[in-house]
């Protein structure tokens, strides 16, 4: 005949398989995702195209600017070269030559803040490898410690599954499934003590009747307020 106190030490045993299983769920969990490299190399990705496009663009006002030099200076030379006379077209490459000017300024102002750009997305990028190297070498340690901390649950899992396995087999089938489908409706709780007169799953007062049927424990006594089987320590 299957006992409560046989019902109470399967629950222990099920208390523990719990937390064993959720300890080993959380460990694969971190092993599968818990290392941040991922969104490291992903921010690291951005800044580095971020870099390449400012400085493609660097070189290409610097080439402009350039040309532009390259431009004012021939028509510096056609202004003061002394051979172009006449009053239009020399009045006609001033103003083009100060229009040159001033696009030459606007590169350069530019180029400027296009430095400043390229400075701040290196400087971000350098600081980005550096976390991402760290976060690698951490990962590297932890994931040795999630592993063999993985290994040990598994052991201690297999062996309380052995336990319970061993436990089951001498419970009647009908009181098995009772403890199965309390524990499932009760918060994993099935089987409650009984401990100065109190139910220990509810708080609840037990008669003085149903207190005398647990204390004799001739019988599965289930508690009146709240349906689990209880338990004299």
């Amino acid at each position: 005949m299957t006992t409560v106190r046989q019902m109470f030490a399967l629950q222990e045993l099920d208390i523990i398989l719990d937390r064993v299983q959720d300890d080993e769920n959380k460990t694969q969990n971190e092993l599968n995702n818990g290392d941040g490299i991922g969104d490291l190399e992903s921010a690291l990705q951005r800044d580095s195209e971020l870099l390449q496009e400012s400085e493609l663009q660097q070189r290409a006002t610097k080439l402009e600017a350039e040309t532009q030099k390259e431009r004012s200076e021939t028509l510096n030379s056609q202004l003061y070269g002394g051979e172009i006379t006449n009053p239009r077209d020399l009045e006609s490459l001033e103003h083009e030559h100060s229009n040159v000017l001033k696009l030459i300024e606007q590169h350069e102002a530019a180029l400027d803040n296009i430095a400043d750009k390229v400075a701040v997305a290196q400087f971000k990028k350098s600081e980005l490898e550096d976390k991402l190297d760290e976060a690698r070498a951490a990962w590297q340690i932890r994931q040795t410690e999630l592993q063999d901390s993985l290994k040990e649950l598994v052991k201690e899992r297999e062996e309380i599954e052995l336990q319970r396995s061993k436990l089951t087999e001498v419970l009647d089938p009908v009181s098995l499934q009772q403890y199965e489908l309390l524990r499932k409706s009760k918060g994993g709780l099935a089987v409650a003590k009984v401990h100065r007169g109190l139910c220990q799953g509810c708080k609840m007062s037990l008669p003085t009747h149903q207190q005398q049927r647990v204390r004799s424990g001739r019988q599965t006594v289930l508690c009146s307020s709240c349906g689990r089987m209880l338990f004299l320590v």
